[in-house]
């Protein structure tokens, strides 16, 4: 436990006190509105949107983000002012009743966890001093909590995708393909992290085994490719199967003296090991790779460039 863990902590308890002095009559209300407002928003963001084009053209890739945020405000204030007008006429002891109150913790509980899961997005996600940036990685509850609001990307997407682009979690280019996304910055003392190679070979071995495949060799040259790749993507503000000198990875393989009759590479870059591992085998060509019965050597190649996160690539051979 590190002092993410217990900052995330804290936040859910100081929800749950929270609860615990509204009650649960006041804290399930407020819950509900907190989520009726926010499936008011699904619905209606999109309609909202049409109208602010009209009215603010200007808007651009944030007209939907805005229209999203402006429909939850306004039905988050309209479902508390009818709510409200019932809840004024229950009596004061009712609410300060002590098994109200100790139902309250259950709404307060499930709030904690939602700020507590928005916290971990954000320290996952918003570039810090490289200090804490580690200690959100290292992060068990931040982890946990980041993989499943990472779930929520895709619903989210549509609405905030073009707007945020620069604070993804992750960022992957499908296998074989020829997609450079330019990062607009450079990182010169991206530091390997053998450690986290050694944690990701596990997880790509567990992914295997358990479908019954064999598990993947450690291949030290494959290593030293794979280091070699993510050290020069981050250097020059790149993220490619392809350098900008348009050599693949079966070029590079052979440049380093490596035989092989059939071969891959997948590349993820993102704030934490375990986010970027869901991530690849989220996506269908990159987990083909990871399950490749053909394939019975890898190397990975983690650098880590602190605020920046961690530039992954594994290069495959049989």
């Amino acid at each position: 436990m590190n002092l993410i863990d217990v900052l995330l902590i804290l936040i859910v308890v100081l929800a749950m006190w929270a609860g615990w002095a509204k009650g649960f009559i006041l804290g399930i209300v407020n819950l509900s509105v907190w989520l009726g407002s926010l499936l008011t928003g699904f619905f209606f963001y999109q309609d909202v949107g049409l109208l602010l084009q009209k009215v603010f053209p200007s808007l651009g890739v944030w007209n939907l983000p805005i229209a999203f945020i402006a429909t939850i405000l306004f039905t988050r204030l309209l479902f508390s002012f009818i709510l409200n007008r019932f809840i004024r006429h229950t009596p004061r002891e009712t609410h300060q009743a002590t098994v109200n109150r100790a139902f309250g913790l259950v709404p307060g509980f499930i709030t904690g966890t939602i700020y507590a899961a928005i916290a971990a997005a954000l320290l996952l996600s918003i570039p810090m001093w490289n200090g804490l940036a580690r200690e959100a990685r290292e992060s068990k509850i931040a982890n946990g909590l980041g993989i499943q609001v990472g779930w929520l990307d895709e619903k989210f997407s549509p609405i905030f995708g073009e707007a945020a682009k620069e604070t993804v979690n992750r960022i992957m280019v499908k296998p074989e393909t020829e997609e450079t996304v330019e990062l607009h910055y450079t990182v010169n003392d991206a530091t390997a992290r053998p450690d986290l190679e050694a944690q990701m070979l596990t997880l790509v071995n567990g992914e295997r085994t358990k479908r019954g495949f064999a598990p993947l060799r450690l291949d030290p040259q494959l290593t030293q490719v794979a280091r070699a790749h993510s050290s020069d993507m981050f250097a020059r503000g790149y993220f490619s199967h392809y350098t900008p000198e348009r050599t693949d990875p079966f070029d590079r393989m052979k440049a380093a003296g490596i035989t092989f009759t059939t071969a891959g590479e997948n590349l993820a870059l993102g704030r934490t090991l375990k986010i970027c591992h869901e991530g690849l085998m989220n996506s269908p060509g990159h987990k083909a790779n990871i399950l490749n019965p053909s394939f019975g050597r890898l190397g990975i190649g983690i650098l880590d460039g602190g605020i920046y996160g961690l530039m992954i690539s594994q290069e495959f051979r049989n």
